[in-house]
């Protein structure tokens, strides 16, 4: 009898397998994903990869056409370029806003997952380092308290931010944007709202620069994304 332990194992081998194939462009935009056929090189049931394949459909990274079948979703030069426009502002607006309601203990737990970040970054623990970013940034929304604006901005951002956490791993980039979290947390602090918006502008422009370089690179190895 299956234990849910080993089913969820199962879930998550199926999972990081597919995350990396997508992430690592092997698996293309518009690539049509079969249950069975993973299930059977993965060497486990069709019910694992099924929920590792939602799994990834709530994270962009794979959508389901009209007869319900999972692709691989695009992600293109103009997407990269939108989403980052996008959280350009919208980042800008929410730090901006943070900061006007920022507490101690706010503070605090910014400040705290800035070093486990960092701890993450020396150890190159991208599991890690993601989820302290994703509280920072959970945590930041929840202090800005606009409720629309943060589901836009997660969904935004979890659409790339996989491509990013897997280039920034290649470049050593894990350091230098805890770093860039340190600078945002201190402009918080000190409600200097003059330095948030170059703050916000310059850490999704390395994000940007990540995504768009691991883009040319595969396109390089592959023809065109």
């Amino acid at each position: 009898m299956t234990t849910l332990t080993e089913h969820g194992s199962r879930v998550d081998v199926a999972y990081e397998w597919l995350l990396t194939e997508i992430t690592g462009f092997r698996l293309r935009a518009g690539t049509p994903l079969s249950e069975n056929k993973i299930a059977t090189q993965l060497g486990v049931s069709r019910t694992p990869v099924r929920e590792a394949l939602q799994r990834l459909e709530k994270e962009g990274l794979i959508t389901r056409t009209d007869n319900s079948r999972f692709t691989v979703a695009q992600i293109s030069r103009s997407e990269v370029n939108d989403a980052c426009d996008l959280l350009v502002a919208l980042d800008t607006y929410i730090f901006t806003k943070a900061a006007a309601k920022l507490t101690e203990t706010d503070a605090q737990l910014l400040l705290d997952s800035v070093e486990r970040m960092s701890a993450a970054a020396a150890t190159g623990d991208r599991v890690a380092w993601s989820d302290a970013d994703l509280f920072f940034h959970r945590t930041v929304n929840e202090i800005a308290g606009n409720r629309l604006v943060a589901e836009t901005v997660k969904e935004t951002r979890r659409r790339i931010h996989r491509f990013w956490l897997r280039a920034s791993t290649h470049q050593n980039r894990l350091q230098s944007c805890s770093d860039e979290h340190r600078v945002l947390t201190q402009a918080l602090v000190a409600t200097d709202i003059d330095a948030i918006g170059p703050a916000v502008e310059e850490h999704i422009g390395h994000m940007r620069d990540g995504i768009l370089d691991m883009i040319a690179g595969a396109e390089a190895l592959l023809g065109e994304y």
